[in-house]
């Protein structure tokens, strides 16, 4: 287990790990499915690398403003393609999933936590259809989630005291991203699978101090897989998204949080999160690559970093 709280020389270093990606975002093709329990239908789009596999995948899960497609901003949906891309290049399969726009939710994020059990079920949904395909190893297929997703990424990450999906004979995520999550000190302790959770330091919405706190108590427990967590200073919530701000969304009770962009933190994050996927998901890996990757198919951060280089001159 790990925690980082400075940002320093690292987001220096990774400052070119996605530059010239987001021309090459794509949007994948648009997929209905229907959840597990067959009783509402949500629309995600897949993306793949070049071949024929069998590859690692990921699904990507929004917030509580949803995919933000249908806006003359996209900024959620902008965010989402960039972390799609990214992953598509290094060799995995992308599901973007979208929890809210066929069932006609316009915004979640004056109600709590009413959608979490809508987004674990689409999650379960998509692992699913992923599973199923010729092309997507079902023992490699990892998950991120932002804000109402990175709570949803807990949930997928808990026992079967939590997560009814646990019981025998249903597959589940392999290692999970959690992108500015509210945490719960308690399920540090009810834990089963890899969990890395980034956050901002000055997130005035889902304070960082509770994922500190959940990840304190988790290195005393026993039993524990890994359970990263990197708190970045001087970053606020939707630090992954490419905006400016501060912008401020109201939540519930009528308060206002404040959401800003912070490209440093945003492509660190990411240079994490491959290193995270490449540790529990495996590869493959484009060829720049290969050459940081071990036997046991582990790459190094150092490793992404200079791949990312490479990638982008």
């Amino acid at each position: 287990m790990s925690i980082t709280r400075k940002l320093g020389l690292l987001g220096t270093l990774a400052a070119a790990l996605v530059m010239g990606l987001a021309a090459c975002q794509t949007s994948g093709t648009m997929t209905s499915l229907v959840t597990d329990a067959g009783e509402e239908t949500f629309t995600s789009w897949l993306a793949k690398p070049e071949g024929e596999g069998p590859f690692p995948a990921v699904v990507l899960l929004h917030g509580c403003s949803g995919t933000e497609r249908t806006t003359s901003h996209q900024t959620v949906w902008r965010g989402l393609n960039g972390h799609a891309a990214l992953l598509n290049d290094y060799g995995y399969v992308t599901l973007i999933v979208d929890s809210f726009g066929a069932r006609r939710i316009t915004d979640g994020c004056q109600t709590g936590g009413k959608y979490y059990s809508v987004q674990v079920s689409d999650a379960h949904a998509a692992f699913d259809h992923l599973a199923s395909l010729p092309f997507v190893d079902a023992g490699r297929i990892g998950f991120v989630g932002q804000s109402l997703g990175g709570g949803t990424a807990l949930r997928l990450a808990l026992g079967s005291s939590v997560d009814s999906r646990t019981r025998e004979g249903q597959g589940s995520y392999a290692a999970l991203v959690a992108y500015y999550p509210w945490c719960e000190a308690a399920w540090a302790y009810a834990l089963r699978r890899p969990v890395m959770i980034l956050i901002g330091e000055k997130d005035d919405w889902t304070p960082a101090s509770r994922c500190i706190a959940m990840h304190s108590l988790a290195e005393k427990a026993t039993f524990q897989p890994d359970l990263e967590l990197e708190v970045y200073p001087d970053a606020h919530h939707s630090f992954d998204l490419p905006m400016r701000g501060p912008y401020y969304v109201e939540g519930m009770n009528g308060r206002f949080h404040t959401v800003q962009g912070n490209p440093g933190a945003r492509r660190d994050s990411q240079a994490r999160m491959l290193t995270f996927f490449a540790k529990h998901l495996g590869g493959p890996y484009p060829a720049a690559a290969s050459a940081g990757v071990d036997a046991a198919g582990n790459a190094g951060f150092g490793n992404i970093l200079r791949a990312a280089f490479a990638l982008n001159d």
